[in-house]
């Protein structure tokens, strides 16, 4: 199914296992992605859910032949318990929307990003509403009309990402931090994420 699922005490791992394909989110690896992140939510013994990928790319986009569901693109209003992901590589597209989903976002050095939907004839709404509730409604729309790309370096200043790592400490930063938030106090971490989803609208 293009992921592998890891119980780490109270972390559970979904990793990405696409790397020949670049990671490409179509309707089959998303309907699964969602299903894992539902299930992880409701296992008591899971605290927290980290994404990763195998391979040099985190998200290489959608496939417009089998594309994901929008449900996907909105899992970090819906989540139950934190989401993190760990970013390396370059991520397109739909993979900056699973990013902007996420409740923490840690990328390493050098990596880059960009919404280049547009360059390929397409335009995708939800990826882009997803975006803008990282980045801004503005900024999401230049960046999907110019489908240019963009550094880490940028992306963390727009607020896309959340913390750089080196490359070689991505692994054990995004482990760490998931960690902790796994073994925070769940009501108190369920109580953040609902009023957070409430603020949101």
């Amino acid at each position: 199914m293009s992921l592998r699922i890891e119980q780490d005490r109270r972390l559970r791992r979904i990793t990405l296992a696409a790397p020949e394909r670049r990671n490409v989110l179509d309707a089959g690896l998303a309907d699964n992605l969602l299903r894992e992140i539902a299930e992880a939510a409701e296992d008591a013994g899971t605290g927290a859910i980290l994404i990763e990928a195998d391979g040099p790319m985190f998200c290489g986009g959608l496939d417009p032949f089998s594309p994901p569901s929008p449900e996907l693109f909105a899992i970090g209003r819906r989540a139950a318990k934190p989401i993190i992901v760990a970013v390396k590589g370059a991520a397109v597209s739909a993979g900056l929307a699973l990013i902007a989903n996420a409740h923490i976002a840690i990328a390493s050095q050098g990596c880059t990003f960009g919404l280049v939907d547009i360059r390929e004839g397409r335009w995708n709404q939800p990826v882009v509403d997803a975006v803008a509730g990282a980045v801004g409604y503005r900024r999401a729309l230049e960046l999907s009309l110019t489908g240019r790309i963009f550094s880490t370096a940028e992306a963390a200043a727009w607020g896309l990402i959340h913390m750089v790592a080196p490359a070689f400490e991505l692994d054990d930063r995004a482990t760490e931090v998931a960690t902790a938030l796994a073994n925070a106090s769940p009501e108190l971490i369920r109580a953040a994420l609902t009023k957070a989803a409430l603020a949101k609208g």
